[in-house]
């Protein structure tokens, strides 16, 4: 990984006044030093502050790795979905994938239709063979077609369809000080890591299944080194909500750089007033970044106390820990482990997952990554059994 905030090479030049302002300036001489107006015209829209700092295609990862934060490559302020200009033209083409686009080829691949609007995309087909019940079969997991238009320096719309149900769209403004936001719409509340594996034991077995989302408004701001979100919500995925009870959603991530070791510490918390009965969600999130950024350690823990189905609340837990190294650019190896609880005062009935895969991104369009992994799961009748899984990515 190179030096982000130092970088200097073909005609990049990474300025960092503050870390929340942090702009990655592209600069292409043409025949006579004169400079191309189209990467001009990114660099201004990038300093108005709507493509502020990453979590590259939902991957906390690049976040740690690049000690930013997740909007410098999305549209979504935390990150995930779609990318902007930088993370789809720029980032993904020149620091992520083995086969580094030569400069003169970059604008073959054109994001933006025209001045205002940009558009992206991400699929996913998935191959997977599960040991205990014997199913060996292709899965088209994603297919997703983003939309965005960019009205002014300061204000976006963005949309987001799913390939079955799901969908986001939210307008956003950066008006506030510290590149301070609002979006309003409907999307997915800023809480804990936007892990890419919907598997993952944080999202996939506690409150939010994939492709959650919900109708509201969030507010954010990112002063130097540090990401604070909060959003009042409907508290369901539904179109309308029901009950007078409502949701709120908040973060808050602080990143450090000290001596050679970049770490980031946070937490999260979510409470609904559900007509069923109250639920809570909370935990802390952290990332370890060593050797400049060729060891990666992120991880979050989550617990979730439901009230819905009795009254004095059953208590949950999740962990999902990730140990991902660079062994060259654009191939990572990847270790991992999950653990969940549904009942943190019963003695029986967890579930422990361990992971070991590699992540290949030979070019800036294709992601390509096997994974191994091993349950097990002390839940009575139940036996431990391995799962083996492919997933195919194209997306910009």
């Amino acid at each position: 990984m190179r030096d982000f905030k130092s970088r200097r090479k073909a005609g990049f030049f990474y300025i960092d006044g503050t870390e929340s302002s942090s702009l990655l300036l592209s600069v292409k001489k043409g025949e006579g030093g004169s400079v191309k107006t189209r990467y001009w015209t990114l660099i201004l829209i990038m300093s108005g502050g709507i493509i502020g700092a990453t979590s590259l295609f939902g991957l906390p990862r690049f976040s740690a790795q690049a000690e930013q934060k997740c909007n410098l490559c999305h549209m979504s302020p935390t990150g995930g979905g779609m990318r902007n200009g930088f993370g789809a033209q720029f980032y993904a083409q020149t620091e992520m994938a083995a086969h580094e686009t030569p400069f003169d080829e970059i604008e073959n691949l054109e994001p933006q239709i025209s001045k205002t609007v940009w558009v992206g995309m991400d699929m996913r087909t998935l191959y997977f063979y599960d040991e205990s019940s014997e199913i060996s079969s292709n899965f088209q997991m994603e297919g997703n077609l983003y939309a965005a238009a960019q009205l002014d320096k300061r204000f976006s719309v963005t949309m987001d369809k799913e390939l079955y149900h799901n969908f986001e769209v939210f307008g956003q403004g950066y008006i506030f000080p510290e590149n301070g936001y609002f979006r309003i719409g409907k999307f997915q509340p800023a809480y804990g890591w936007r892990f890419a594996d919907h598997t993952s034991f944080v999202r996939e077995r506690m409150l939010w299944p994939a492709g959650y989302t919900d109708t509201g408004i969030e507010f954010g701001v990112y002063p130097n080194g540090i990401s604070a979100n909060i959003g009042f919500f409907n508290g369901t995925s539904g179109t309308f909500d029901d009950g007078k009870g409502k949701a709120v959603a908040s973060r808050l991530e602080i990143r450090k750089h000290i001596s050679k070791v970049g770490l980031g510490l946070g937490g999260s918390f979510y409470f609904s007033d559900g007509t069923a009965g109250d639920h809570s969600m909370y935990g802390p999130l952290y990332y370890l970044n060593l050797g400049k950024g060729k060891l990666i350690y992120l991880g979050e823990v989550d617990w979730l106390d439901d009230k819905s189905t009795d009254p004095a609340g059953i208590i949950s837990m999740a962990s999902t820990q990730n140990l991902d190294y660079l062994v060259r650019r654009g191939l990572w190896l990847e270790l991992g482990h999950d653990f969940f609880d549904s009942n943190i005062d019963l003695k029986s009935g967890s579930i422990s997952r361990y992971s070991l895969g590699i992540d290949y991104f030979p070019y800036a369009f294709l992601e390509l990554e096997p994974m191994f992994r091993y349950y097990d799961d002390t839940t009575p009748n139940k036996e431990n059994y391995i799962l083996f899984d492919a997933q195919f990515h194209f997306f910009f």
